[in-house]
């Protein structure tokens, strides 16, 4: 096995935790604030078992990310699996046997520290190595840009 790869960011965000909550957990303002999302639909359900399609860009590819959610704790987690993801309409590479994205929200009075995590498990090793190295940097970035829209959303309620 070739060990999983997370990548964590976390930032506190100048909101009560019950707003910040209404904000991650609305798919439909998933483009408010995540930077993964140019639009997020729900398929079906809601709390955990709901599923969702996210649509996006990938560098210069169109993305679509089919998603379930497993994990709903009002106001603290949201977490989802990936079930399917797309590229440009074609199946993606598979890099990975199993993608999780976490939301964890910690209330500090009228401020909320905001924990974003991802793990996922590669196929193998060359592809846990790629995914540590070039991959990791860009989930970096993405989840940093996506606390900082989140504050902004946030703020301007």
């Amino acid at each position: 096995m070739a060990g999983v790869v997370e990548v964590l960011r976390s930032a506190q965000v100048p909101a009560p935790v019950e707003r910040v909550w209404a904000i991650v957990s609305d798919a439909g303002r998933a483009p408010d604030w995540f930077s993964f999302a140019e639009r997020t639909e729900v398929l079906s359900g809601d709390g955990v078992g709901q599923r969702r399609r996210q649509f996006g860009l990938w560098g210069n590819r169109r993305s679509e990310i089919d998603q379930e959610v497993v994990a709903f704790d009002a106001p603290v987690l949201i977490g989802w699996v990936h079930k399917a993801e797309r590229l440009d309409g074609k199946a993606a590479p598979t890099l990975a046997r199993s993608t999780r994205f976490t939301i964890e929200l910690q209330a500090d009075g009228e401020r909320t520290t905001v924990t974003l995590r991802t793990v996922q498990e590669p196929v193998d090793a060359l592809r846990g190595f790629l995914m540590r190295t070039a991959w990791t940097r860009e989930i970096k970035r993405r989840m940093d840009e996506s606390l900082a829209r989140l504050a902004r959303a946030a703020e301007s309620g």
